[in-house]
């Protein structure tokens, strides 16, 4: 399911103010100015991101290797070098946080070698063996993936790294995650005067059983991606919870938030039923479930049009456009009748 946007990078963002980059200072330059912090940056993310990279005068690379087309410049992925108290840095670190836009990074050694390195995770196998492009360095991702890794996995991903650094589901805390031999150990820190780290806790690995490096390319198994589908349902049922109470505010009312999240599900379980499971469409069939009842497509007042079109062999975007477009032609009717 494709993701959604929850809007709380908006929130925090009005909340932190320009204060949010002197915050995360404290954390990774403990000691004053030294070069070894470095950000991921996912320029499809927001058109701003290359804008803010040209105009920082920060040392930056693209992580893509070859000739990058003009049309893919500003949506490729950077690694970029941040500078202690440097006004660059914190606006990028302003404008970033709380909205997705990519992990911090310590590592103290040259450009060349944590672009190397980093480069090595873009394209790994799925559960079926197929090459995908791994946007590790969304947030979202990372925080899920990591803790998931194995003590050989979680070697090879750290490579050269000291700590990666990203924002929580909370953007009021950031996440250190540190390798200690093969265990993944995670501190959760508040972005808050005095800076007061929260006990760090080991997520997983063994550190008796020697690691080695991992040869080849990256494989997602088959319980790493059935973490990724479950975040992805989450997200899309807090998506949608969001949606429903903008625009559906009395019958959200009516159902209580237990009950809106509820028929959510069962929406998202009834779509798919019809072969309609990309994000938009699910939308779109839920929207109708609440105008005309959850049981629509076997309800005999709509029998003439929901069961043939949700029954025919369209792709999903064609059918749920359908759907959509008959429920507002059959609410029209009825508001008419009503009216006569």
């Amino acid at each position: 399911m494709r993701e959604g946007t929850s809007g709380g990078g908006r929130r925090w963002g009005e909340l932190m103010g320009a204060s949010c980059s002197l915050l995360l200072e404290k954390h990774l330059w403990p000691k004053g100015s030294r070069r070894d912090v470095w950000m991921i940056l996912d320029g499809a993310r927001d058109l701003r991101i290359f804008g803010l990279l040209l105009e920082s005068h920060l040392e930056y690379v693209c992580l893509y290797g070859g000739f990058v087309p003009k049309a893919l410049e500003a949506a490729a992925p950077y690694l970029v070098q941040l500078e202690f108290e440097d006004r660059g840095t914190r606006r990028l670190l302003d404008q970033a946080w709380g909205k997705s836009w990519g992990i911090l990074l310590k590592c103290d050694t040259t450009l060349d070698t944590v672009r190397r390195h980093l480069r090595g995770f873009l394209m790994v196998r799925d559960p079926t063996g197929q090459r995908i492009l791994f946007r590790y360095y969304d947030p979202r991702v990372f925080r899920v993936y990591l803790p998931s890794c194995s003590g050989e996995e979680l070697r090879t991903v750290f490579g050269p790294v000291e700590s990666f650094w990203v924002e929580d589901e909370k953007p009021k805390t950031v996440l250190r995650f540190e390798l200690d031999g093969s265990r993944l150990v995670a501190n959760a820190l508040p972005l808050e005067t005095p800076v007061v780290p929260r006990p760090a806790v080991a997520v997983n690995g063994n550190t008796s059983t020697p690691v080695r490096k991992r040869p080849g390319m990256l494989a997602i198994r088959r319980d790493q991606w059935s973490i990724f589908s479950q975040e992805e349902v989450q997200k899309f049922e807090n998506w949608m919870m969001a949606h429903l109470h903008k625009f559906f505010r009395r019958q959200c009312a009516a159902m209580g938030e237990s009950g809106v999240r509820e028929l959510i599900q069962y929406g998202i379980r009834r779509a798919a039923t019809y072969g309609i499971t990309a994000k938009r469409d699910v939308c779109k069939y839920i929207d109708v479930m609440v105008v005309l009842g959850r049981d629509f497509d076997r309800d005999e007042r709509y029998a003439s049009w929901a069961p043939r079109i949700l029954e025919q062999r369209s792709g999903s975007s064609a059918k749920a456009e359908m759907v959509l477009q008959s429920a507002i032609r059959q609410t029209r009717q009825s508001a008419v009748a009503q009216h006569a």
